[in-house]
């Protein structure tokens, strides 16, 4: 007899077993609920903090994300492992060509070509390669970073607004499933133009540029979120993790 052929045999005699066996008792449901609940996910994000996310909302099949400083729809992404899963959201990014391949790539998505800050207009916005994760409205912080990575940056003024008017403009609804905010140094100006009472995000990412964790607790964007009734749950690197209480 060929090789295929006992594979083939034992392929049917496998399944006919689990049909029978496994799937109608106890420890096939136990293997099942362990498999679930500690199921792994490949991460996409830079420093792992997508499997939090991840198992944040493990029981949720769908929800809705609105990602500020999208960068790209896959590589460093905090989004992609939820959209994969069937979620859907908003990408937000001042630099029009990363957002061509959100375009392509996120198709369920609704993708904006804007800055958000704590005001509606225009802002100069520093901007370095295609796909860099230094773009930022800081120049302080853009002169920095050009020395850093031997890379120039060119300046652009784009338009910006808040994230309440963005919400109001997409229908966002007030208590949507996840906030990320990455925007190289201006995050407290996004957050500032988002109310927390009109919207309440079950879960906010954010980019807290601190050298020691203790000064996280000192920071503007801790003190905010605390004040509107939000805790720190988790950290990973310079991106915290809030919840509300």
């Amino acid at each position: 007899m060929k090789i295929k052929h006992i594979k083939l045999i034992l392929g049917r005699m496998l399944k006919s077993f689990k049909k029978k066996f496994i799937k109608t008792s106890l420890i096939y449901y136990i293997y099942r609920y362990f498999k679930y609940k500690f199921k792994s996910f490949k991460s996409y994000g830079g420093s792992g903090e997508d499997i939090f996310i991840a198992k944040f909302f493990r029981n949720l099949k769908k929800g809705f994300y609105v990602d500020v400083g999208a960068l790209h729809p896959i590589n460093g992404s905090l989004t992609y492992l939820l959209y994969q899963k069937g979620w859907n959201g908003i990408n937000i990014d001042m630099m029009q060509e990363n957002l061509r391949l959100f375009d392509i790539f996120r198709k369920r998505d609704v993708n904006l070509d804007i800055a958000v800050s704590s005001s509606k207009g225009f802002i100069n916005a520093y901007l370095f390669e295609i796909g860099s994760g230094v773009n930022t409205t800081q120049l302080k912080l853009a002169k920095k970073w050009r020395g850093e990575f031997n890379k120039n940056f060119t300046k652009r003024k784009v338009k910006k607004n808040t994230l309440n008017n963005i919400f109001k403009t997409n229908k966002v609804a007030r208590d949507f499933n996840f906030l990320n905010i990455d925007v190289e140094g201006h995050e407290f100006d996004v957050l500032k133009g988002l109310n927390l009472n009109d919207y309440r995000p079950k879960l906010i990412s954010i980019e807290i540029h601190v050298s020691k964790t203790k000064e996280i607790f000192r920071s503007n964007i801790f003190r905010y979120l605390s004040e509107n009734n939000y805790e720190l749950v988790s950290q990973y690197k310079q991106t915290s993790f809030f919840t509300p209480k």
